[in-house]
């Protein structure tokens, strides 16, 4: 007996349930991919967009890897790389070179005055007391600082992996740290007040509350960047995460969800002016920026650069540097930008890193997606099972 096929109707039906289940599948990517742009990942309606301009610096210096930037106000600044200290009078829109080195390799920049500039690297310290236009090499220390910061003309620090030392009359003579640990790989910050000395290391977070003679460990986490308002208040930048410390009390806030990051996707430095707006400089995405002292985050246009330094003299203006010739500027620093959200408990390197997925949206999309289908195939597997049971034939009755 030959099985009689499914009719010419029931055939389109399967046919047309199929091409509607991946029709419909389309459908839902689309709009929940769309919606959490809009509602996840937005800019703020009606809020202007900070712009980042890229800055142009002299042709022998178009590939420099740049360190460090520091603007004294909107018009004076200095520029720190590899081989050059870049100075300029009109914001950036030219730069001219105050000081150059072949083979040693500058690291960090401290502008004390219009005047008084230190620069540390492979090579001897650096001092100019007159704007750049002379410098003299220091030798008085018995070790070549990575490091330098002065918190004034007298009281400053150098260091470097293995060592600490300060000055009380600037420069002439230095002093060592007496618990300064052997084991850092790497110094990246100081933060210096008149009371207390903060020192970010590749192996913690450190506090001299006796100007840097000894120390205590405050957090024991890689610390890439310090920045302190007050005393008392302050934010820790970690590799891919921040901490707000007040009054001696440590906190960290939620990780931030950063958007369309590529996988290597890092902060570097960190720059906060009053107890409200702050800046993250870093790669993917390098600038995001805080209105409210830390509690939510936006991402500013900017180009692709991966920087490495942020410097800001107010609300609005602000500049940065970083790897590869890479040297922008704002005028709108207190613009917002597309939301950044934070706490969400998925996977870090999705978010984070960005290493399965560039972009949360889509994240969204596939997962919802995913449910979707899933749903429907267990209408659908239900409804057949239902349907099977009814055309079973009733069983046939013995009787005894």
């Amino acid at each position: 007996m030959m099985e009689s096929k499914p009719s010419y109707e029931k055939r389109s039906l399967l046919s047309l349930s199929a091409t509607q289940l991946i029709a419909t599948c389309f459908i839902v990517f689309i709009i929940s991919t769309g919606l959490s742009r809009v509602f996840v990942a937005a800019s703020p309606s009606g809020s202007p967009l900070a712009e980042w301009e890229s800055l142009s610096v002299p042709e022998e210096y178009i590939n420099e890897d740049f360190r460090d930037i520091e603007f004294l106000n909107s018009t004076h600044g200095w520029l720190l790389g590899y081989n050059v200290l870049l100075q300029t009078t009109d914001g950036g829109d030219s730069w001219s070179a105050s000081l150059t080195t072949t083979g040693l390799g500058f690291f960090k920049l401290s502008v004390v005055t219009p005047l008084n500039i230190w620069v540390s690297g492979y090579g001897p310290l650096r001092h100019s007391v007159d704007g750049g236009v002379t410098w003299v090499n220091v030798y008085s220390l018995d070790t070549v600082p990575d490091i330098v910061e002065f918190y004034n003309t007298t009281h400053g620090m150098v260091g470097d992996s293995h060592s600490l030392y300060r000055t009380i009359d600037g420069g002439i003579s230095w002093q060592s740290s007496i618990n300064w640990s052997y084991q850092h790989n790497s110094i990246h910050d100081f933060h210096l007040s008149a009371a207390t000395v903060r020192v970010a290391t590749s192996d913690g977070y450190y506090l001299s509350e006796d100007w840097g003679i000894t120390w205590e460990v405050v957090d024991s986490r890689s610390t890439r960047g310090i920045s302190f308002i007050t005393e008392d208040e302050g934010w820790i930048l970690h590799y891919q995460s921040f901490s707000h410390q007040v009054n001696g009390t440590l906190c960290d806030f939620p990780r931030v969800a950063r958007i369309q990051v590529p996988s290597n996707s890092y902060y570097d430095d960190i720059e906060f002016i009053d107890s409200e707006h702050g800046w993250v400089v870093g790669i993917g995405p390098a600038v995001i920026y805080t209105p409210d002292g830390g509690n939510s985050w936006y991402e500013q246009e900017c180009p692709n650069y991966h920087f490495k330094s942020v410097d800001f003299i107010n609300e609005t203006h602000g500049w940065a540097a970083g790897w590869r010739g890479a040297v922008a500027r704002t005028v709108t620093g207190n613009s917002l930008g597309p939301h950044l959200p934070s706490g969400f408990i998925i996977i870090p390197g999705i978010l984070g890193g960005g290493l399965f997925m560039p972009n949360i949206s889509i994240l969204v999309g596939i997962v919802s997606t995913v449910i979707y289908t899933f749903l429907i195939l267990v209408f659908i597997c239900r409804r057949k099972i239902r349907m099977n049971v009814k055309k079973q034939p009733a069983g046939i009755q013995i009787d005894e």
